[in-house]
């Protein structure tokens, strides 16, 4: 049994199937699934859904959703079936891979100090009250270093050429 893997099977069915063709193409997949000495996780009728594209001339389809636990070697033998049934319009079999995989938890966080000025805009974060008090201390942990300037880069303006007069030169009359 070590040899069973989870399977998401996923088929659309023709919109004017009936419930008995629905019925068949369902007990097919079970009984594969039994035989195969698998079980059956999940099963989900999703219902008609509009389909996003034309699927053998149909806008519609009727959606069937299976989480099995099968053998690698039955997985075969339902693509087989779901591949040779008429009122099947498509399918997909995916292996699952992350079933078995636990939520992570994220830790809560705890406000660790209280703000003088009151309550502060982030949970969690205080600012600091004094900035000189901060700079002070560490720089008498270590040796003098400056403080970060930003200059800004000096830009040099662009030459402008003069104007052309307005005035013609007079002539003598």
């Amino acid at each position: 049994m070590s040899n069973l893997l989870k399977y998401d099977v996923i088929y659309i069915l023709d919109p004017n199937a009936t419930t008995e063709d629905a019925a068949a193409v369902a007990t097919k997949v079970e009984q594969i699934a039994a035989d195969a000495k698998g079980t059956v996780l999940k099963k989900d009728d999703w219902g008609k859904r509009r389909l996003a594209y034309l699927v053998q001339k149909h806008r519609e389809g009727h959606y069937i959703f299976y989480h099995l636990s099968i053998p690698v070697e039955a997985i075969a033998e339902v693509q087989r079936n779901l591949r040779l049934m008429e009122k099947v319009i498509k399918y997909s079999i995916v292996k699952d891979t992350i079933s078995h995989l636990k939520a992570k938890v994220k830790p809560v966080r705890v406000k660790t100090s209280t703000s003088p000025e009151g309550s502060s805009s982030r949970p969690g974060y205080s600012r600091p009250t004094n900035p000189s008090t901060i700079r002070s201390s560490s720089s008498q942990s270590s040796s003098s270093v400056a403080p970060a300037q930003t200059v800004a880069p000096a830009v040099a303006p662009a030459p402008v050429a003069p104007a052309p007069s307005a005035e013609a030169p007079s002539s003598p009359s």
